[in-house]
């Protein structure tokens, strides 16, 4: 695996690249094949891409989609303007968008929003992948290696995973990560038009598995093909 920081217009972008992945039992064989799996902190580009992507799965993605909540002024969400919003929090490392490419076919997205800084150093996760690539671990091997760049000194010390109970294929993802569960949060996010209970996973930088969360999926992945 590779991580690198690269340089786009005077500040670092931040990139993680895994070979082989099928073949290191991190990504489940199928069709479309996959030889390689990265993560790149988005750009406009980047954000725009997804944004068809999302738009191209619409049917897929819009159960579990946040929403504005009644009653409440709304932010504004047109594409330029979301770009330019972002570009300014990442700038002041409050917000770290990541996206997923398969073979450079963008696929998902992994965000880290919600940031706070001084004594937290705390952000919330969230993830998404197109249906195509659902269910083959795609999205899993990519929130490890954000978690693997994003959590620790001198980034972030903690993150947190908001799930509604009834996604299985989201709730799957943290299971395989290990992540901690912290228990049921009451009508916590906006989900298509309507409050809805989430279940809440965490990992702090103590709780980083030996070697990083690759490393663990790879592990896992070897033992299972043992006891195969």
């Amino acid at each position: 695996m590779l991580y690198e920081r690269l340089t786009f217009r005077s500040r670092p972008r931040y990139y993680a690249q895994l070979d082989n992945p099928v073949a290191r039992g991190l990504v489940k064989p199928g069709d479309p094949p996959i030889k390689q799996l990265s993560i790149r902190e988005m750009v406009a580009r980047d954000h725009r891409q997804a944004a068809q992507v999302r738009a191209d799965n619409q049917h897929w993605l819009a159960p579990w989609e946040a929403s504005v909540a009644p009653g409440y002024p709304p932010e504004d969400m047109e594409l330029e303007a979301f770009i330019r919003r972002s570009a300014r929090l990442v700038r002041q490392r409050r917000y770290y968008p990541f996206a997923v490419y398969a073979d450079e076919q963008l696929v998902g997205q992994v965000t880290i929003g919600d940031i706070a800084l001084g004594a937290s150093h705390s952000g919330n996760l969230g993830y998404w992948v197109a249906e195509a690539y659902s269910g083959r671990g795609v999205i899993t091997a990519a929130v490890a290696m954000v978690l693997d760049l994003c959590l620790g000194a001198p980034y972030l010390h903690r993150v947190e995973i908001n799930i509604r109970p009834e996604n299985k294929v989201s709730l799957r993802v943290v299971q395989k990560l290990g992540l901690r569960f912290e228990g049921r949060k009451q009508n916590f996010y906006c989900i298509a038009g309507s409050w809805a209970d989430h279940l809440g996973y965490a990992a702090t930088a103590e709780e980083i598995p030996a070697g990083g969360y690759v490393a663990q999926l790879e592990k896992r992945a070897r033992l299972k093909e043992k006891e195969a």
